[in-house]
């Protein structure tokens, strides 16, 4: 009976058709708008918003000529090696000598001024004609500077151009502890970079190998940015750089902006 007068006295209360009816609470319509909102701004910038395209090429740091070969231009057996890796060579100073089959000593001298990186052969060791004697730097370039030689494969290289910003990893100087080297793109090889051009420029096949996993690169020049207030001499994504100065002859690994794309075509691999 109980129940049954509670029906019966709200059977008898005018009904509420003038009293609002809450539909959703003020904090539900405030997420709403943030979801719409944050949506509609994902939507514009997957079609207007531009992510850079950047691409890791291998390099090297060392002089504007590059590494060059020093060949025998004789046949025999090696008398004396007049030099040692890290020598200074001058144009026309005498490297290695060799006595032909007639047992005259001939000279091998170099073609060219830089310092030596390595040495191909030890005294007493037969020769032929060509067979490489040192890997000299080259330092006769003018001005004589340091620079990075990268070497970009073609494909990814389409669209680079003198004046850009380029970053460089250095292996000597860890980039977690002392950022990146800073430099900017000087010239580009019109041309890909065959085998034997690549090996012209690093010194020999075995240093060339590194350079030629992918398709065939193309020579891009990079000028470091000088800075005289750290300890290398030039510019780095940190402060102050490495505590050391900078040595040629250093694998270093360039990050390259090739380019931007819209989230859209990435997403479906344009």
């Amino acid at each position: 009976m109980k129940f049954r007068f509670k029906a019966l006295q709200r059977m008898r209360e005018p009904d509420e058709l003038d009293s609002p009816t809450l539909l959703a609470a003020p904090r539900g319509w405030i997420a709403l708008f943030v979801v719409l909102i944050t949506m509609t701004a994902a939507l514009l910038w997957t079609f207007a918003g531009h992510i850079p395209i950047t691409v890791d090429a291998p390099g090297l740091l060392t002089h504007p000529n590059g590494t060059a070969l020093i060949q025998s231009p004789y046949g025999g057996m090696v008398r004396s090696v007049l030099t040692q890796p890290a020598d200074q060579v001058a144009l026309g100073q005498t490297v290695v000598e060799v006595e032909d089959a007639q047992g005259h000593t001939q000279q091998v001298t170099s073609p060219f001024g830089g310092q030596v990186v390595g040495l191909s052969v030890t005294a007493g060791q037969v020769v032929e004609p060509g067979t490489p004697i040192a890997s000299v730097e080259r330092t006769d370039a003018s001005p004589d500077r340091m620079v990075a030689m990268v070497f970009v494969p073609a494909p990814q290289a389409i669209g680079l151009a003198p004046g850009e910003q380029v970053d460089l990893s250095v292996s000597t100087a860890p980039s977690s502890a002392f950022g990146l080297l800073r430099g900017t793109i000087t010239s580009i090889s019109p041309y890909t970079l065959t085998k034997d051009a690549v090996s012209g420029l690093v010194g020999g096949d075995l240093a060339a190998q590194r350079y030629l996993t992918g398709a065939p690169p193309r020579l891009v020049l990079i000028d470091l940015v000088r800075d005289p207030a750290t300890r290398t001499g030039y510019a780095w994504t940190s402060q102050s750089g490495p505590p050391m100065p900078l040595g040629s002859q250093v694998s270093v690994t360039a990050t390259v902006d090739v380019g931007r794309q819209t989230p859209f075509n990435l997403i479906l691999g344009r």
